[in-house]
């Protein structure tokens, strides 16, 4: 693992150092600690993981998971400068014991936050003898998120503080600001988060910790409630639910390209879409440069409810 210095842009690894004899430990937002022998110098994560510690100058030795093979979860990380360990649910334990990694990082639950979430757990036991699992709260809001990401790369060794994560930080918050500013000049404006494919159409709520963040924001989801973070919806309800901007799943397009219903609602006939995913890299510069698409989406919208 390397550790660039961000500001001094030069880099640096634990490789180039004397080893420190002190053991590492680390509390995880589940509450569990992870312990090392010493502070880990080999890490292996998952591709959302890649994406928010690469931003702080952490260049981890492999990667795995969801996101991966297409590179939507990568944010600025660099998949080929990484071990690929496996992808989607794939994790090949013999190729990720080959690195001899210190700690493993990825996306976890509570109720089995020492291991990753699409692991069984017989796979997590075997995968334990490999290197500790250090576990990802997907269940926090988006600031926490963000934060949760900090505490685990200022752990690591990184520059949490360095200029450019700072200004970072300053861009995501002046986003969250605009699309405040902007909801505010247009009070009641409603959003649709769609989200389409062969097996059916789904509706976001704000169960979904980004979806959470717009309401936050002062936006209205449109869609039917619901206890979990999709509502299940026909076509010919879909306009049951009116909204003045639609969010659109990437991956739905050709699907939503074909569909009538789709592009009679009002919203989208008005071009007034805009590209969602509810699995963006957990990093700032991310956000806030959805944000601000969010934003000036808002600030030329049409009230049409």
């Amino acid at each position: 693992m390397a550790v660039l210095a961000l500001a001094a842009g030069c880099s640096t690894t634990s490789g180039d150092e004397p080893q420190s004899t002190e053991s590492w430990n680390y509390t995880t937002a589940f509450g569990n600690t992870v312990t090392a022998d010493s502070p880990p110098d080999t890490i292996v994560v998952d591709a959302y993981s890649a994406a928010a510690l690469w931003d702080y100058g952490i260049r981890p030795d492999g990667v795995f998971g969801f996101g991966l093979a297409d590179g939507s979860a990568l944010g600025t990380a660099e998949a080929d400068r990484m071990t690929v360990i496996g992808t989607d649910s794939v994790f090949d334990t013999e190729a990720a014991a080959a690195l001899d990694p210190d700690v493993i990082i990825g996306y976890s639950k509570k109720t089995a936050p020492q291991s990753w979430t699409w692991w069984d757990a017989a796979q997590a036991e075997q995968i334990a003898a490999v290197a500790p699992f250090l576990g990802v709260d997907v269940s926090l809001s988006i600031d926490e998120s963000l934060d949760q990401y900090r505490s685990i790369a200022e752990a690591l060794g990184a520059d949490v503080d360095s200029p450019e994560i700072a200004a970072d930080r300053e861009d995501f918050e002046a986003a969250k600001q605009r699309v405040k500013d902007a909801v505010s000049a247009e009070p009641g404006l409603t959003v649709m988060p769609l989200n389409v494919d062969t097996d059916g159409i789904y509706i976001g709520t704000e169960n979904l910790v980004v979806l959470k963040l717009l309401r936050e924001l002062g936006l209205t989801l449109a869609g039917p409630e619901a206890d979990g973070p999709w509502s299940t919806v026909s076509w010919e309800n879909v306009p049951q639910y009116p909204a003045d901007i639609v969010l659109e799943y990437p991956a739905s397009k050709p699907i939503l390209a074909d569909s009538v219903i789709y592009r009679s609602l009002p919203a989208v006939a008005a071009g007034q879409v805009l590209d969602w995913d509810d699995k963006r890299p957990n990093t700032y510069a991310e956000y806030a440069d959805w944000l601000r698409q969010l934003a000036e989406s808002i600030e030329s919208a049409n009230k049409l409810t």
